[in-house]
C-alpha cells in the first residue's frame, strides 16, 4: 500500500469513526430524554450558542436556556411518558470539527394527568462540532411531518387532531 492508499484509508476511516460517534450522541440524546435526565441531556450539546428551534415548542439560543425552560418545565414529570425513536440518519461530515444530520423522528408521549396520547413524527436537522475529541450538537431545527392527538378515558379514545401540524385545524 502506497502514501496516498494509506492515507485514503485512515480518511476513510476517520470519516466512519465520526459518524458512528455522531450516531451515539444522537442515541444518548434520546436515551436521556426517555430517562428525563437534564444533565445527560445538557451534555450533548455545545456550550455557548447552540440555536435550537423546536417550532412551536420553542427556540432557543444556548443549551441551558434549551434544559431550563423547555425540556425540563415540559418533559420532566412524572406523569409524562415519552419515547423518542429516531431512524434514517443522512450524516454529511464537512470536516474534522463539523458535520450535519437530519434523522427521522418517531415520537410517542402518554401523558396520564392531561390524558392524552401523542404520536408524532418530525425531521431533525442537526448541526454537530467535534470539541476536545467529543461531537456535540451545536444547533438543531425540527420539522414537524404528522402529529395524532387523542384524549382518553378508560374504554374511550378519542381523536383530537390528525394533521401535519401539532396546531389544531381552522374552524
Amino acid at each position: 500500500m502506497n502514501a496516498d492508499e494509506l492515507s485514503d484509508l485512515r480518511a476513510r476511516c476517520e470519516r466512519l469513526e465520526a459518524i458512528e460517534a455522531i450516531k451515539q450522541l444522537k442515541a444518548q440524546y434520546l436515551n436521556a430524554c426517555d430517562r428525563q435526565d437534564p444533565e445527560a441531556v445538557r451534555n450533548c450539546f455545545a456550550e455557548g450558542e447552540v440555536i435550537i428551534d423546536m417550532s412551536y415548542f420553542g427556540h432557543c439560543s444556548t443549551r441551558d436556556e434549551f434544559v431550563d425552560d423547555i425540556f425540563v418545565p415540559q418533559g420532566c414529570h412524572d406523569h409524562v411518558l415519552d419515547m423518542h425513536h429516531c431512524t434514517n440518519p443522512e450524516i454529511e461530515i464537512i470536516d474534522n470539527e463539523n458535520a450535519t444530520g437530519v434523522w427521522g423522528l418517531n415520537y410517542r408521549n402518554i401523558n396520564t394527568q392531561d390524558h392524552t396520547l401523542t404520536l408524532l413524527s418530525a425531521l431533525y436537522h442537526d448541526e454537530y462540532r467535534k470539541i476536545n475529541g467529543y461531537w456535540k450538537v451545536s444547533g438543531s431545527r425540527t420539522e414537524y411531518r404528522t402529529v395524532l392527538n387523542c384524549s382518553y378515558e378508560p374504554g374511550t379514545l378519542e381523536v383530537q387532531v390528525a394533521d401535519r401540524s401539532l396546531q389544531p385545524p381552522p374552524d
